[in-house]
């Protein structure tokens, strides 16, 4: 019986660990909208904003009057990979969040790559 006491102690103790690692893990918060530049994309697409929710992602250009949702996405740590279709490309995005207002990565399409480089908007960046 002691043993089995000690056997259960010892399981929720490690679950307990495990999920405080989990939260430790993902308290980056991503949700929001990003102001981005993108130096080597073509011209008309080297900035703009991302909206990141919870199960999409929504880009627009600042010189373009159109906004392009994600096909797939995919959140892991503090990393955020997401796949839109611009202009019948397919463009591959990959990004890490370094703190709560910064994420770098890059996107990468058939004819090129470019650094991405995102800073969190406020509420009043937002609304203007």
């Amino acid at each position: 019986m002691k043993s089995k006491v000690l056997q259960l102690t010892l399981l929720m103790s490690f679950l307990f660990t495990g999920l405080l690692s989990t939260n430790a893990q993902t308290k980056k918060s991503h949700i929001g909208n990003w102001s981005f530049e993108a130096p080597a994309a073509p011209e008309g697409y080297t900035y703009g904003i991302i909206e990141i929710k919870k199960d999409t992602i929504i880009t627009s250009f600042t010189e373009l009057k159109y906004k392009v949702p994600s096909v797939w996405i995919k959140f892991k740590n503090d990393s955020i990979t997401y796949k839109s279709i611009i202009d019948d490309n397919d463009v591959l995005f990959s990004l890490k969040i370094e703190d709560e207002t910064n994420i770098k990565g890059n996107a990468v399409w058939s004819d090129g790559e470019t650094q991405m480089i995102l800073h969190k908007k406020t509420n009043q960046q937002t609304n203007k």
